[in-house]
Formats: C-alpha cells, sequence, structure tokens
C-alpha cells in the first residue's frame, strides 16, 4: 500500500500524543542528516518521542542543565545513570540514610560487579565531613546524595562537599523531596540531579517517571545506556508529565504551606516525641535547610511516643490520608515505616537508617491543612483514650 500523507493541524496549544513506536524517512540523504545531527526527526519509539524532548526540555530548564533525560521510573533514572558511569573496582560513596531501594542497589548490587560501595551517615553533620576527608585520600567514582533524604529529610552541606571531593568524582543529587522550585542542585556544584516524577513532578500519583539533568556531555553518556537498557517511558505518561508542570509551582507552594502549617501543630502535641520536618527550628539540619532550600514541601515525618501495636492504632484512625507509600500527589497518604515500606528489613537493618516502630510518614495532599489537623487531632485523642 502507498504511505497515507494527510494534513494534520500544528495550530494545537498542547501538543498531541504520540502514540508510535516507529518512524520514516524520505531519503538516504535523510537518514544520514537524522544521523549527524542536522535533521529533527525521529527513527525508532526507544530512541526518539516528541512528548519526551518536551518534557526533557522543560525539566532541563528548570534544573539549570543543558539537557535531561526521562525514564520509566525514578529507580530506572537512578540505576541507568549510575552504571553509565561506574565500572569494576570503581568506588561510590553515598548517604546512607536514604531511600531503600537505592541502598539495595548500592549495598546487594553493585558489589557483584565489582564496585565498592561505602555509606556515609549524614546526619551528624561534622562526623559525615571528617569522613569524607578519610575517604577522599582515595577517589571515588561517584558521591550520590539523596537531599533532602527518606524519611527523615536530613541534608548534606552539598557546596562544602564538593569541595571535598573535587572535580574527578561525580557528584549527583537525587532531590525528588524538593523538586526544582524548592531546590537547585546545580547551584552548588552538582553534575547531575535526578528526581522520581511519580511524585510532586508528576503531582497526581497516576504514573511512574523518573528523570536526570546535567550538562550535555554527561548526557550523552547516559543517553547511550538508555538507549541500550530501554528504561522510557512511555508517550502517554510524557503527556501527563508535560500537564503537571504547568500546576508545579502552585502546587508547591501548597505543600509548602501546608507542611509548615502542620508540621508546627504536631511538634506541639504531648503524643508526638520528635517531628522531622525542614522548616523547623528542631531539626538537626535546619541550619543547611535555610543555605539550600527554598521550601520545605508536603512530606512531614514524625514520631509518636507510643509503642509499634499504639501507633498502628493511629494510623487506621487517620480517616483524610490514604494508607500507602506516595508523596506529592493529590491525596494525603500515611505509613507507619517500619510496618509499611521498611516491613522486610531486620531490626539491625532498620536500626542503622533510623527506622523504629513509632515512626510515621504523612505526605500532604491537595486538602485544607485544616482539614487534616482536624483528622491528626481525632486520630491522636483516639490513642490518648486506648494508649
Amino acid at each position: 500500500m502507498p504511505k497515507e500523507k494527510k494534513e494534520i493541524y500544528s495550530n494545537s496549544c498542547i501538543t498531541p500524543i504520540y502514540q508510535n513506536a516507529v518512524y520514516f524517512f524520505e531519503s538516504t540523504e535523510q537518514v544520514i542528516k537524522y544521523h549527524q545531527d542536522e535533521a529533527c526527526l525521529g527513527r525508532y519509539g526507544r530512541y526518539d518521542n516528541p512528548n519526551w524532548l518536551e518534557f526533557e526540555s522543560k525539566m532541563a530548564a528548570l534544573d539549570n542543565y543543558d539537557d535531561a533525560l526521562l525514564f520509566s521510573s525514578g529507580m530506572n533514572a537512578i540505576i541507568t545513570t549510575v552504571c553509565s558511569f561506574i565500572e569494576q573496582k570503581d568506588r561510590l560513596i553515598y548517604t546512607g540514610k536514604c531511600y531503600r531501594n537505592i541502598r539495595k542497589f548500592f549495598d546487594n548490587v553493585l558489589p557483584k560487579w565489582g564496585v565498592e560501595t561505602i555509606p556515609i551517615d549524614p546526619m551528624r553533620i561534622d562526623e559525615f565531613h571528617e569522613q569524607i576527608e578519610n575517604e577522599c585520600q582515595k577517589k571515588a567514582k561517584i558521591f550520590f546524595v539523596e537531599m533532602p533524604s527518606n524519611p527523615h529529610l536530613y541534608l548534606v552541606d552539598l557546596a562544602r562537599l564538593k569541595s571535598q571531593i573535587g572535580t574527578e568524582t561525580l557528584l549527583i543529587v537525587d532531590s525528588t523531596l524538593s523538586t526544582p522550585y524548592n531546590f537547585q542542585p546545580q547551584r552548588f556544584g552538582a553534575d547531575l540531579t535526578i528526581h522520581s516524577c511519580s511524585k510532586y513532578i508528576g503531582g497526581h500519583g497516576d504514573l511512574l517517571a523518573g528523570t536526570v539533568a546535567g550538562s550535555r556531555e554527561l548526557i550523552e553518556k547516559v543517553r547511550n545506556y538508555r538507549n541500550i537498557m530501554g528504561g522510557i517511558a512511555d508517550p502517554h505518561c510524557a503527556f501527563l508529565l508535560n500537564r503537571s508542570l504547568d500546576s508545579l509551582e502552585i502546587r508547591m507552594r501548597h505543600f509548602n504551606e501546608a507542611g509548615m502549617k502542620i508540621a508546627k501543630y504536631l511538634q506541639d502535641q504531648p503524643r508526638v516525641k520528635k517531628v522531622f520536618y525542614n522548616g523547623l527550628e528542631s531539626h538537626p539540619h535546619s541550619f543547611l535547610a535555610k543555605k539550600y532550600l527554598m521550601g520545605y514541601g508536603g512530606v512531614v515525618t514524625f514520631e509518636l511516643d507510643a509503642d509499634l501495636e499504639v501507633t498502628s492504632e493511629f494510623v487506621e484512625a487517620l480517616q483524610v490520608p490514604f494508607m500507602g507509600s506516595n508523596f506529592g500527589s493529590s491525596h494525603a497518604m500515611v505509613e507507619q515505616c517500619s510496618v509499611f515500606t521498611y516491613y522486610n528489613l531486620s531490626p539491625t537493618e532498620k536500626q542503622e537508617i533510623g527506622i523504629n516502630n513509632s515512626l510515621v510518614r504523612l505526605s500532604i495532599g491537595y486538602e485544607e491543612s485544616d482539614l487534616l489537623i482536624e483528622d491528626l487531632d481525632q486520630a491522636l485523642k483516639t490513642i490518648d483514650v486506648s494508649g
């Protein structure tokens, strides 16, 4: 059958979904121009899609870099990026109190490939930097920072860290818990910035995606690995992400305001032992938050003055948030960390990363903060009676 040629509308305010796996060329000359980057055309769905390109260009601008890449998830963005640079016998240092699957990849997978991985606890800043000085006697290929960390929202002195590790070590920052609206790692020496777009950037709890942004040279190296490993997002996902960026600033303003209000409320409750929120003076890294963050987001982690069972009663008594493991979406979410995300860790492993039975992570949604405070209040009263 002959190729169909159809008239298309080119004046749509919103980029349509390019739901296709293959692109055609008019001539051999056009193919060659594509390979030489002289023609803006697609070749195959694992390499090119206009919906990706639109989103990637926006994320590069938001993160203050030359270029960015879109992936099928935040973890895929991390793994593909690290694999693009790490080699056998290399050393990778990372902030040890971090998301459990990042830790799993570094501790359980990379050593199988002959990579030495070193976790450093970021909680005590001076000790953290002393240990970096010791580790820097031997060069590391990558220093990976989760900032803020999940779930305690720990920070590092990024500029100081960069000066310690020098230019030979690649500094990669996972800034999922801040988004570009609240934090710009590039300004403080980060070579690459990663986001799990499933969270704040997607903003609606309806997609999985991740990004990495950096210089054109570094991104091209990662692109080659993405092309091989195939961790791409589908066109509809990219379309939804482009939709979400239009409201990112509005949503983050809400999360910043509501997060601070709810953190202050929780801090004043007698059954709450400790609140982890960067905007509070009581957070051990509040002085770093003032230096690096422009807002503190919608995740509030706290410890109850309660045991495992009473903490479970509190979580079950909440009516507004869903019991689930996500943040940055329209729905408020709550989890008792030790029996949800960290259930399969041993007691020793939980202790190493600061997960105890009374630790609760609350993610604010789009609801009014007063509604959530009322719900927290009634749940706390419930355990006051029963506990």
